[in-house]
Parts: C-alpha cells; structure tokens; sequence
C-alpha cells in the first residue's frame, strides 16, 4: 500500500478552506465530493492530516467503491475487502454510514450485512467461528450514493474539533474547527494585530494564536488510527516531529479577547494556558461599548451574541449597533463576524464587502466580511 486513498469531511461552507489546507500540505487538487475531499497519500499521511487539519471533522481511510444494487450484491462487494489486512482477529468492528438517492436505502439492513460479510471474511482468515470482538475498535463507514457504495475506515475517532485544550464551555460555544475556518477565512495571518470583543470561552483567539504560531491542532489529543496494526508504529510521532518543525514560536503577536463575563473570562483564561498560548492572548473582562485598541490596521474576528444567546432580538441589534461603532473607532482594520441574524448589517451601519453562508453546529449563519482599506490580496480567491 504505497499508495492510498484517504478521504477528508468538512461541514459545508469550509471545504474551500479545508482544501487551502491539503495543497500547503502538499497534496494535489483534491477530488471533491459532496462535503468530502480525496487525496492520494501514503499510511505516514494518515496521521499527517489528523496532525496538520485545522478545519476538516474526519479522516477517512477509503478501502473500496463498488455498484451494489441489491443486498446480495452489498454483501458481495464488502466479502472481497482483505479485511484481515485493517484487523487483528479480536478488532471490534462498528458500521454506520448513509444512503442518499440509492435502491438500499434501509440503513439499518445495511449495516447488518455489511458487519456480516466483515465478519465473515476475517473469521475464514484466522479460522474463528465468531468474532471475539474484545480488542480495538475499527469504525467502518458505508457512504451510498447513486447505488456506487463507498467503503471507509474512521482514522480519526472522536471529531478533530476537538483539539484537547478545552475542557469546559460557556453559552453557545463555538467548533474549535469553525473558529479556525473564521480566523483563516479573515485576513489574519499572525503578523496583525487581532481582537475578539465576544471571547466567551476564548475559542477563536486561542486559535487564531495556535494559527499565528503554526501550531498543528492535533498534537495534544488522540487518535483512532492509533491502534491500527496496519499504519506504521512511527506515524503519529513523525507527523508531531514535522509538525514542531514547522512551529513560528518566535513570531511576536498582539492578540486580544474581551468579553463582558468574567467567569467566560476565567474559562478563556484556562483554555489558552491549556493550549500553551497564556502568554500570547490579552484577556480582559470588558464590554463591547468600552472596548479600545489603538494600534492600526488589524483584523477582528467574532462570534456575537444571537438566536439563543441573547434574551431578546432587540437587545441582539443593540449588540450589533455597538459593534459598528466599535469598528468605527479601529483605525483601518478588518472585520470579520458570524451570526444567523438575517438583519446584522442593517444594526451593523453598514454593508458588508462580502458574505458567505456557514453552519454553527445546525444553525444556517452568515459570515460577513469587512475589509481595510490597505488589503486587497488575502491568499485566496474570491470564488472560495
């Protein structure tokens, strides 16, 4: 297995970012599909994307597409997988997945024989009668689409939103992985000074540090693929050795986060010295009406109060108001804020350079965009 097919999920309105992403890793233009983006890589790049990924949810690694119409041909289809190449003979075998638009669309049939024909395969190989299931887990995910059946393995385990460093939340927090798509899709690239004045928890200014200093995300937590006999043993500690070499701890920064709640304060305060960014990040207990930064030609990044996060809609657009004379006082910056309020410009002053439709977790959420005057190549294309 030189080389394989690995398969990255993003939730929609990031792939653009998530696909930046592959080709600084040094993978071809992917191949994109439905949320999902496929690179050719070799067993060492499976830990390498789960390092390295700020914005995607999972990695996948791809071990068959076949047409499969009926379940006899299902069963067929997933019969022929060396399975006893990805398990050991007491590996826990999990199956879950979707149809969409296919003749086998009864998910939990699917499922059942699919698991069957795994557990078939590998009893055959090393001569079980049943499988003991006592090891490691294998996560195997169906993906039925047009009747062609994708057949993966989850590298991953547990969402690569979850970075490590945040044990406890506030109201409404936002994805470590959304904040990172929010910080990468503003102009901020570390140089600039840059302010959160709805910090909460502190989860877009710890990122937009581990950004500014090319700290990979994954280093501090745990990965599914680690228990996987078939990945070489040195993987993960090759891609934490490449990930350290590529750190910029030497980059000065200038990052602020305020909020009006001193115990979010406290939290953010925590996260950041989780994530090994304390002395990066200013926090203050501040509201947004009081906020005031002197230095020029900055980025903000946001996530307001809104929806569920505020009492009413009007105290929302009160909200909103204040941050358009906030961002009058900053002298040139950039703005940058997410909310599903469909009236934020309106409260706001003004009309935003651009927008762009985001999910924060099931709600349908605009990012606006507000650039200073001085920038105008940003690293990307404004067909993202």
């Amino acid at each position: 297995m030189d080389k394989v097919d690995l398969t990255v999920s993003a939730a929609s309105g990031v792939e653009a970012v998530t696909k930046r992403e592959l080709k600084r890793l040094g993978f071809a233009e992917p191949k994109a599909e439905r949320g999902l983006m496929t690179v050719e890589g070799s067993l060492y790049d499976v830990a390498r994307l789960n390092v390295f990924l700020r914005t995607a949810d999972r990695v996948y690694f791809d071990v068959a597409r076949f047409e499969a119409k009926t379940f006899d041909e299902l069963y067929d289809g997933a019969a022929r997988v060396p399975w006893e190449n990805f398990c050991r003979k007491d590996t826990c075998v999990a199956v879950n997945g979707k149809s969409v638009k296919s003749r086998l669309f009864a998910l939990s049939a699917c499922q059942k024989i699919l698991k069957k024909a795994i557990a078939a395969r590998i009893c055959e190989k090393y001569g079980l009668r049943a499988l003991p299931e006592s090891g490691a887990k294998l996560a195997v995910v169906f993906d039925i689409y047009c009747d062609t059946v994708c057949l993966r393995i989850d590298t991953t385990g547990t969402g690569l939103h979850k970075r490590g460093y945040r044990d406890l939340v506030g109201v409404a927090p936002i994805r470590e992985n959304l904040a990172a798509a929010m910080v990468l899709l503003s102009d901020y690239r570390g140089e600039k000074p840059f302010l959160d004045p709805f910090c909460g928890s502190g989860t877009i200014a710890v990122e937009a540090a581990l950004i500014a200093l090319s700290v990979a995300p994954g280093l501090q937590r745990n990965f599914a693929f680690e228990n996987f006999a078939f990945l070489p043993q040195d993987a993960l500690s090759r891609a934490k050795e490449e990930a350290h070499e590529r750190e910029r701890r030497d980059l000065k920064t200038e990052i602020y986060a305020s909020d009006i709640d001193g115990e979010a304060i406290s939290i953010a305060k925590r996260h950041a010295r989780r994530a090994g960014v304390a002395d990066r990040i200013r926090f203050e207990v501040k509201d947004v009406r009081d906020v005031s930064v002197s230095l020029k030609n900055g980025t903000v990044v946001t996530n307001p109060p809104y929806g569920d996060r505020v009492l009413t809609e009007r105290g929302a657009r009160e909200i909103y108001k204040a941050m358009g004379a906030l961002y009058k006082r900053l002298d040139n910056w950039s703005l940058f804020a997410i909310t599903e309020d469909k009236a934020f410009e309106k409260a706001f002053g003004k009309k935003a350079d651009k927008n762009r439709k985001l999910y924060n977790s099931d709600k349908e959420c605009k990012f606006y965009e507000y650039f200073g005057k001085r920038e105008i190549d940003y690293g990307r294309k404004d067909s993202d």
